[in-house]
């Protein structure tokens, strides 16, 4: 296995996230239900930060930012479940078409916690489950008596679980109710093996996630992207890897990163490159 340790940009050029989205016109918690998305087509682009505040502007008046309270940023904690011999992660190394990833999820931000069960199936769609958790108790609360059967409901191997993986991050996310469109902007990832072990892989960087009912590449997102002329690969170009699958195989060595090895590399090409164009700046 190789731990990519990637190299933090000059803090002084890295843009503020916050401000990108400044002139956004707000969507609320339930307005956003309208772009749910729960069964949906999914894409993923790793860019540097300071891409954002171009990318922001180059999106139509028809985007609108969720804000809570004032708030537009959100901080996520996650604590993810596999097996011993790591069923979800294998079959995500493996490239199986019907993969699982399962995860308690706190948004810190509003107090609610769910516990998710997320399938991508044979036909390449991206189907989430998931069931609210008791405020009555810490977010990352053993599993009470409901949630093992909602597991056991929808995961063959769900008596085999247990708590693998923390990640947290922060989250902008906008949404275009005409096109059906959700996009997130998730920045500053860390993650926490059980064991306490913690790696922040993607400094610099941010995962941005396109998220529609079908796969639509007219969406104002690509042809953001396309329109840079800083786009070099991985920069601005799907990536399969998952942000599970990152911190799985940079917090354990154990774990061999051969079938993902040439995505890791391509992340550390992409935070070189990313602190190379913040200098030039």
């Amino acid at each position: 296995m190789v731990i990519v340790s990637l190299p933090n940009p000059q803090e002084t050029n890295v843009l503020d996230l916050k401000n990108s989205f400044l002139t956004y016109a707000p969507i609320s918690l339930s307005g956003l239900d309208e772009v749910a998305l729960m069964d949906r087509r999914e894409e993923k682009f790793v860019i540097p930060n300071y891409w954002c505040s171009d990318i922001a502007a180059h999106l139509d008046s028809s985007y609108k930012i969720l804000e809570i309270e004032g708030q537009r940023s959100f901080r996520y904690d996650n604590l993810y479940f596999d097996t011993p011999d790591n069923i979800t992660l294998e079959d995500h190394i493996r490239g199986r078409k019907c993969r699982y990833k399962i995860r308690i999820r706190s948004y810190v931000s509003s107090g609610l916690t769910f516990l998710e069960v997320k399938k991508r199936n044979v036909h390449g769609r991206s189907v989430k489950r998931r069931i609210k958790r008791s405020n009555d108790a810490k977010w990352d609360a053993s599993l009470t008596e409901d949630e093992i059967l909602f597991l056991q409901k929808h995961i063959p191997f769900a008596n085999e679980l247990k708590p693998t993986l923390y990640s947290r991050y922060n989250r902008f996310t906008i949404a275009n109710i005409e096109r059906g469109e959700r996009i997130t902007f998730d920045t500053s990832l860390e993650f926490t093996t059980i064991s306490g072990i913690q790696v922040t892989p993607l400094f610099g960087l941010s995962i941005v996630e396109l998220k529609q009912n079908e796969i639509d590449r007219r969406s104002p997102l690509h042809r953001a992207f396309k329109s840079r002329k800083d786009r070099i690969t991985p920069l601005g170009r799907g990536i399969r890897v998952s942000k599970y699958v990152i911190g799985r195989l940079n917090s354990d060595e154990s774990i061999s990163s051969r079938t993902y090895l040439s995505s890791l590399k391509k992340l550390k090409r992409a935070s070189s490159i990313a602190k190379a164009q913040v200098a030039k700046k």
